[in-house]
């Protein structure tokens, strides 16, 4: 049994919970491809935007950590990507006609202060690079990074890709907001009389027919006083709103398997790039046409996972090592980091525990060690010599026996490959 652990824990995981937070971010030793990379963790909260791009630029061996370092702050992560951004557009910027590198370079060092806090990223459904420009986007333009997600509308889908695919996440939104309204009036208009209930029927057939009935159903509860111009706009909100609900339904993890077909067709293979969804930013990377996600959990820093592949929309995933190789766990690391990525329990205290654990499992090892070098060594015996039985095989590796007084007995033979 290991020894009893002092009242006041391991000193490493008292270290791990007091400097990750949000200002502090873990430096892990990565091999990638076979050359030393440091990457950033992500602590409670953080900027994960920052993260992922930083974790592309280390990654590209464009920016560099000293050896020396285990924490690096937010401050500095933000003045090693304003050094970058500079490097990268001085040239661009400084010659005549180019205002807009200029504007954008400095939209981007008013903007990356504020990356503690999140980005401001609106996508729309059409392919995994559609997303509404902002003026943050300028930021991954001036790195040359790309941006993609992966909740596309299937083409083949006609109706639905003509009613939302060009519209963005927040146009969406009022959409379904504008069908809620017209269902909640229908709804108060149900306990009226017949005539004014039209509306009402209208709306409730639509829902049970379909979206593609919606049209015609509507148009049909104008009734009398209503105008055809009100009647074709309460049709297109019903339908269009139906169309998008279900879309959102059926992709509630914000990944389709349309938009997972597009990303393998559409990111090239070794580029490095930053995977949008569910308000998360990760570094994205294709190797042998798989699409994988770099760890960046706290909960990763003593695990052997380095990157998550990302084959399936409904969240069953595996974790590989640094040679993409499939990693089953080793020293309770990839149990922590299976916890910490579904969101059970804080990650700094599971990464408390786990580092704990390891101390547990480091004491068992060297108690075990420690009582094999106290056992006594036992003499060897003496095995009993027997003398060659008459007629023995002569062929395979001739050995010489010692008769009981010492002299130099017959040649007996020696098997090979016998056990």
């Amino acid at each position: 049994h290991a020894p009893p652990l002092q009242n006041n824990g391991p000193p490493a995981a008292a270290m791990a919970m007091e400097e990750d937070s949000t200002s502090s971010y873990r430096i892990k030793d990565i091999s990638f491809f076979g050359s030393p990379r440091r990457i950033l963790l992500q602590s409670a909260n953080g900027p994960c935007p920052l993260l992922a791009i930083c974790n592309v630029l280390l990654l590209r061996n464009q920016l560099s950590i000293s050896q020396d370092a285990r924490y690096i702050s937010f401050n500095e992560l933000v003045d090693m990507v304003c050094s970058k951004l500079f490097d990268a557009n001085s040239k661009a910027s400084s010659g005549e006609g180019n205002a807009n590198v200029q504007e954008s370079l400095q939209t981007c060092l008013d903007i990356l202060p504020n990356l503690a806090v999140g980005l401001d990223v609106n996508c729309k459904f059409a392919n995994p690079t559609a997303f509404e420009y902002t003026r943050e986007l300028a930021v991954f333009d001036l790195l040359d990074i790309c941006l993609y997600h992966g909740w596309v509308v299937s083409e083949q889908d006609k109706k639905a890709y003509e009613a939302f695919a060009h519209l963005s996440y927040n146009q969406v939104v009022e959409r379904v907001i504008a069908l809620q309204e017209v269902q909640q009036r229908h709804s108060q208009e149900a306990s009226q009389p017949q005539a004014e209930t039209s509306c009402a029927a209208a709306a409730a057939e639509a829902e049970a027919n379909g979206p593609e009935s919606s049209a015609s159903a509507a148009a049909a509860a104008g009734g009398a006083g209503g105008s055809a111009a009100a009647d074709e706009d309460v049709a297109k909100t019903v339908e269009q709103g139906l169309l998008i609900q279900d879309f959102l339904d059926r992709t509630a993890t914000q990944l389709s398997y349309d938009g997972l077909t597009a990303l393998h067709t559409g990111v090239p293979e070794r580029q490095l790039a930053v995977f949008f969804r569910n308000s998360h930013f990760s570094t994205l990377l294709k190797y042998n046409n798989s699409l994988y996600l770099l760890c960046t959990d706290i909960a990763f820093a003593y695990s052997p996972a380095v990157w998550e592949r990302l084959d399936q929309v409904d969240g069953d995933t595996s974790y590989c090592d640094a040679s993409f190789e499939i990693t089953t766990g080793g020293a309770g690391g990839d149990d922590f980091a299976v916890l910490a990525a579904a969101g059970m329990g804080d990650p700094s205290e599971l990464l408390a525990m786990q580092m704990m654990q390891e101390d547990m499992q480091a004491q068992e090892a060297g108690a075990a060690a420690a009582a094999r070098q106290q056992q006594p060594q036992q003499p060897q015996q003496p095995q009993p010599q027997q003398p060659a039985p008459a007629g023995a095989a002569t062929a395979g590796q001739g050995a010489r026996l010692l008769g009981p007084d010492g002299a130099t007995g017959q040649s007996v033979t020696k098997k090979s490959g016998g056990k």
